[in-house]
This record gives structure tokens, C-alpha cells and sequence, in this order.
């Protein structure tokens, strides 16, 4: 029996060890897509508690604590941080197979330097033993994210934020680049009663008055100028159901006034001014080589009574059942017909779509970079050892996983950069057994090379030089 997240913790066969240990480990960070605050990056507050650390942000905790039967209050409500952690530490020995054991004895260990297992009867002593290191030594968000030997990251921001955290950062000098990745839900979601107000809003920051999609296109195109100046290098965008309706451009100006007259538009007609914006957006990306995110599938707010109580992102989000195969495939094809089909991440929510976004990327494949077209890694819902497992396999059965830009936290937790090691560890054990298995050679140079590539070194070239000019 092995011992529990010992060195060679996930690592089950000599070749994953060696793979690990030698080429894997020691690599840094491209976190290409998370959800850190910039402010708080900036401002460096040192934290006060174990339980700010693990329960402030971290919706994948709360959700395991509700699933023991817990109050609210004890979840994200007024109780004290220490008392969400008591209950966490009750919850925890029931996670066994969830990856969220497993992250949360890692970070304990990376960070605390704690061996001990979490739970009711440790739960005491570990809180003490981690406030000693809080007190006595410097740590704050910036001493997580160096610690974690992270190179890059990007936050995920509005269109219509300041980006004044970031070019503090910049100015400061912190050496982890720190930049901004354009997130533009709200200017795409036309069917919600908060458009109106939000495209106003746009409008007021970018100085425009926006009457109609010309209007539109040309505030986009300045805040996305303000973007590259600082940095971003790539979108992101949340798309429950993938829109393909095509229209005029004429017809879709009708239907923004209309929206903007307060009038509710057809699913239909939705879609159409969604499809329209969407390939719009695809042509500006790819004149500033940005990266197109696209995180599909994901069933939002379904708890509505606890959203209302709570708020939305804070866990009541499930796997969607969206058919996404001829959408997404036509989506991709009007974006391409154009030429200004960007480098583009597919990730989905729900592993039946493993395979439709893994064929989808090489049909769209071309000679402007090695593997434009991305399968992404495991998200969400899927990252977990198995999740990480199916998409890794999907994607080298039908693609190049040597090519594959690897892993992102997607989290607000700066602990988070553990779930890296995770990865890593998952990928080289996975790999080491092909070679065992006498399905790849044992070419230790070779083998180092697609390690080092999948970690670290195929993100940092796919994600290089945007517009501006500014390299990652």
C-alpha cells in the first residue's frame, strides 16, 4: 500500500516518476485563465486566516459543505471563518474520490508544510499550526503566486473595467505578468433585463452614445485597443448553448434598438444578434492575436431560490445537455469564411462533448501556428483526476497532445496553483504508461520535450506577442 500524497503521489509506474521529477515539476506557471482579483493582487493585504484562504472565493468548498446537510450560514453566510472550516474538516473525510481532498491536503502541504490529514479531531491543531505561519511570515496574494512559480496570469475583465490594478501592477514592477483577459458576457447577453443598463454603461466609459451596432462595434473595438495596450492577449466567454442564426446586418440593428427599446426579443432572434456579434468579435481577435476562449455548456443559476438568497457563482451552476456539434461547427466555418477565424480554446462543461470539440479543432486546423485549434483542458466540473484522464485521451487519439497548451486553475483561490501539480502529475503518469505499455518508445529526450511543451512551453508560445506588441 502506498502512503497517502507521498512524492510519488498519482504517479503509478517508473516512467511517469522520472517524467515528473525531472521535467514536469520544476516548470513554471501560464495560468491562462483564472479569476483573481487584480485590486487584490495589487494591494497585497497579508491574509488573516486559513478560512479567508479557503472559503472567501471557493465555490468547489462550498459546495461539498452543503452536500454534508449544513446551514448556509456556515457556507457563505455570517458565521466566523473558523467555524466554516470546522464544518469543512467534518465534510471532508465523506470527499474521498473527490479532487478537492486531494487539493486541499496539497495546499497544505505546498504551502503549510503540514502532512497531517485534515479532519474534525486534526482540524484544531492544523488551524493553529497554519496561523503561526501567518502571523510569522509574509503572506499575502502576491507571495502565493510567486511561491507557485507562476511566469503569467490572466484575470478575467469586463469590457467596460478601468484596468487600473493592472497598470499599477506593471508600474510596481511585481515580476509575475499580471494581465487582462476580455470577458465580454454582459454585451452578449441581450435577453437579460440588466442590458439595457449595462450597454449604457459601456457606452458612458468609452465617451459614445450607443444607438445601434455601429455604435457598438466601434466602442468594442476602442475598449479592445485599451485591452491590448495592457497586455491581454486573449477572450473569454461563457456560452451555455452554442448560437448559430444567421441574419442581416440590418436585421440585427433592428434587433439591438429593439432591445434597447426594452422590447424582449425571441430565442431566435436572440441567437441571431449573438451569432452576428460573435463573428464580429472572432475578426477583432484575430487582427490583434488574441485567443479566443470559448467555455461552453454550463447550466447556470439552476437554485434560483438560493441564487436570490446568495447570489450567482457561488456553486448553483450544474453540467449543461446542450447540442453543441452543428452550432458550434457553423459558428467556427462563418468565422473562418471571413479569414479571421483567431487561435481558439473549445472547453466543455460535459465530457459527451469530449470528442465533438476534439474533431471540431482539427477540422479548423491551418499552417499560421501548430495547433491553432484547441482542445482545452478539463474544466470546472471535469477537472478531476478522471475528467483530466478522458480529455487528455480524447485529445491524443484524435489530435497532437504534444501540442497541448495544458492546464488553468479557472479559480479565485490563491491556493489554487496546486491543482498545476495535479495535473502535471496525472499527465506524466498517463504518458509513462504508453511507454510501459510499449505504445510510445522510451526516448527520454523526446519524452522531456512533450512534458515540458504540455506544462509550460506550448502555452507560452501560443499565447505570445498580441497587437501591441507586448510579449508574454
Amino acid at each position: 500500500m502506498k502512503p497517502f500524497l507521498d512524492d510519488d503521489f498519482l504517479l503509478n509506474n517508473e516512467v511517469g516518476k522520472n517524467l515528473f521529477h525531472t521535467f514536469a515539476k520544476g516548470k513554471p506557471i501560464f495560468d491562462y485563465h483564472c479569476h483573481l482579483n487584480a485590486q487584490e493582487i495589487y494591494e497585497n493585504k497579508p491574509f488573516t486566516s486559513l478560512g479567508e484562504l479557503w472559503f472567501a472565493h471557493d465555490h468547489y468548498k462550498w459546495r461539498l459543505i452543503r452536500a454534508n446537510g449544513v446551514e448556509e450560514k456556515l457556507v457563505t453566510g455570517a458565521s466566523s471563518y473558523y467555524e466554516k472550516y470546522l464544518e469543512f474538516a467534518k465534510t471532508l473525510p465523506y470527499a474521498i474520490g473527490n479532487p478537492v481532498y486531494h487539493w486541499t491536503h496539497l495546499e497544505l502541504q505546498r504551502y503549510f508544510s503540514i502532512d497531517t490529514v485534515l479532519d474534525e479531531r486534526s482540524a484544531p491543531t492544523i488551524w493553529k499550526r497554519v496561523q503561526e505561519q501567518l502571523v510569522n511570515k509574509e503572506f499575502s496574494p502576491r507571495s502565493c503566486i510567486a511561491s507557485s512559480n507562476v511566469h503569467t496570469l490572466c484575470t478575467t475583465e469586463d469590457p467596460a473595467d478601468s484596468l487600473e490594478y493592472h497598470q499599477l501592477l506593471k508600474k510596481q514592477g511585481f515580476p509575475v505578468k499580471v494581465l487582462p483577459a476580455w470577458r465580454p458576457d454582459k454585451l452578449l447577453a441581450i435577453e437579460k433585463t440588466s442590458f439595457r443598463q449595462y450597454i449604457r454603461t459601456f457606452g458612458q466609459v468609452c465617451n459614445v452614445n450607443i444607438e445601434n451596432m455601429e455604435d457598438l462595434k466601434a466602442a468594442l473595438c476602442q475598449r479592445m485597443d485599451v485591452f491590448a495596450l495592457n497586455g491581454c492577449v486573449a477572450s473569454d466567454h461563457d456560452i451555455g448553448h452554442v448560437p448559430y442564426q444567421v441574419a442581416s446586418d440590418k436585421e440585427v440593428d433592428g434587433l439591438f434598438k429593439r432591445a434597447m427599446n426594452g422590447e424582449n426579443l425571441s430565442v431566435l432572434e436572440q441567437d441571431q444578434y449573438k451569432t452576428s456579434l460573435l463573428i464580429f468579435l472572432a475578426q477583432a481577435y484575430h487582427q490583434r492575436n488574441w485567443v479566443m476562449e470559448l467555455h461552453i455548456g454550463c447550466n447556470r443559476s439552476q437554485n434560483t431560490k438560493m441564487v436570490e438568497k446568495v447570489g450567482e457563482a457561488c456553486g448553483f451552476d450544474s453540467t449543461g445537455d446542450y447540442e453543441i456539434a452543428y452550432p458550434l461547427g457553423k459558428l467556427l466555418n462563418a468565422m473562418e469564411s471571413n479569414n479571421a477565424l483567431p487561435k481558439t480554446v473549445l472547453f466543455c462543461l460535459n465530457p459527451k462533448d469530449n470528442w465533438i470539440l476534439a474533431s471540431l479543432a482539427n477540422t479548423f486546423q491551418d499552417a499560421e501556428i501548430p495547433s491553432k485549434i484547441q482542445f482545452g483542458t478539463a474544466w470546472w466540473m471535469q477537472d478531476h483526476k478522471y475528467g483530466m484522464e478522458q480529455q487528455l485521451t480524447v485529445l491524443a487519439n484524435s489530435g497532437l497532445l504534444g501540442r497541448f497548451i495544458g492546464m488553468l486553475t479557472d479559480s479565485r483561490s490563491y491556493l489554487s496553483y496546486s491543482r498545476h501539480e495535479y495535473f502535471r502529475r496525472i499527465l506524466c503518469n498517463l504518458i509513462g504508461s504508453w511507454v510501459e505499455g510499449g505504445e510510445y518508445p522510451y526516448d527520454r529526450d523526446n519524452l522531456g520535450r512533450l512534458i515540458e511543451g504540455i506544462c509550460f512551453d506550448n502555452a507560452l508560445q501560443y499565447f505570445q506577442t498580441g497587437v501591441s506588441g507586448q510579449s508574454v
